[in-house]
């Protein structure tokens, strides 16, 4: 449910205009899932809408709660049948976030990420995504009451800005006054770092949160982790962080996932430093180290004292850094690790990286 379907309902069943506020303080405001439960329509008009139209463009498949409690990841069903994951997640008391899809799968095949084993299928349009925004919400309230979602984070399944389009719109719906109401800073995209669309993300939206899936000191090792660096190297990439830093005067964070073995020696630790020095800026720069999550790939996590070792040679670099905390392990929701266990039945296409930058 989005502000234009509204707008549609209103105008295919010939309402009048003040159902349209109606529909969406029950839906926004209070968080009704149903028709059936916006009491100032009629029992037939209930009735009626209830019969042509669904809330949501997604259904819950399952759902999967962490021990802890912090972390739920819903398995949802979109209406041609695929299937989409997303998870919410309580890092701290009294803060909520929830980690939204933007793509089925996902063409750019990092090797440290599930999601890129999957392949891509097709993208989310911008009210599959904002609905599982919504669908968190309607699931907070009648399961945690009156708690709220603080912040939104395009960090599932897909690489946002290959859906550039979609995703775009629903960041507008998001921050729409009128239905999601949520503020920019609250907002974050993260992105391996398709450089035409993220220079257009900083310019039409320069109080969104950017996150930079970075994750190598030098082109070598991320040219071995992540395809995507063939068309944009690292100094494109600073090119396209600076720009960043420049237009918004804002803290970027730069993710980077510690691998035994691959790219967390001492050594790495002080080329990534040197390289985001570089920039100016130090204190708008700020570093989420990822322990890896356990996925499929023969890949190792880096043991806690060798990440310790690597955030305190950043550190004496004078860069903000911090070890993210990684919940959700137990419901395989934590980062890099959404890759359906039950899968589509549609087969997934292998774009090459000529074919995603059309």
């Amino acid at each position: 449910m989005d502000s234009l379907r509204i707008n549609k309902i209103v105008a295919d069943n010939g309402l009048p205009k003040f159902r349209k506020g109606q529909l969406t303080k029950a839906f926004f405001s209070e968080a009704v899932d149903s028709f059936n439960e916006i009491t100032t329509f009629s029992k037939d008009l209930r009735e009626k809408l209830t019969e042509q139209e669904n809330v949501l463009t997604v259904t819950l498949h399952k759902l999967y709660s962490s021990t802890a409690k912090n972390a739920h990841k819903a398995l949802l069903k979109l209406e041609d049948g695929k299937l989409i994951e997303t998870v919410l997640l309580n890092p701290k008391p009294g803060l909520w976030t929830t980690c939204i899809s933007s793509q089925i799968g996902c063409a750019l095949a990092c090797d440290f990420c599930a999601t890129g084993t999957m392949g891509w299928i097709r993208n989310l349009t911008s009210e599959e995504i904002t609905d599982q925004v919504l669908f968190w919400r309607f699931f907070m309230k009648q399961e945690l009451k009156d708690i709220q979602l603080n912040n939104v984070v395009y960090m599932g399944m897909g690489e946002p800005l290959h859906n550039k389009k979609e995703v775009f719109k629903s960041l507008d719906e998001l921050m729409n006054p009128d239905t999601f109401n949520m503020g920019a800073r609250h907002l974050s995209v993260s992105t391996v770092g398709l450089l035409p669309a993220m220079k257009e993300l900083t310019d039409k939206y320069p109080q969104v949160n950017l996150a930079i899936s970075f994750h190598a000191p030098n082109d070598e090792i991320r040219l071995g982790m992540m395809p995507i660096n063939k068309p944009y190297p690292i100094d494109k990439l600073l090119e396209g962080i600076a720009y960043h830093l420049d237009k918004t005067n804002r803290k970027i964070f730069i993710e980077y996932i510690l691998l035994d073995g691959k790219n967390d020696s001492e050594a790495n630790a002080f080329e990534l430093g040197r390289k985001l020095k570089t920039l100016g800026k130090k204190h708008l720069i700020h570093i989420n180290l990822i322990v890896y999550n356990k996925t499929d790939k023969d890949l190792e996590a880096t043991s806690r004292d060798q990440a310790q070792l690597f955030k305190r040679k950043i550190e004496e670099q004078g860069l903000s850094i911090t070890i993210r905390k990684n919940l959700g392990r137990d419901i395989h929701g934590a980062c890099g690790q959404l890759a359906l266990k039950e899968p589509n039945s549609v087969k997934a296409t292998r774009s090459s990286i000529e074919e995603i930058l059309k």
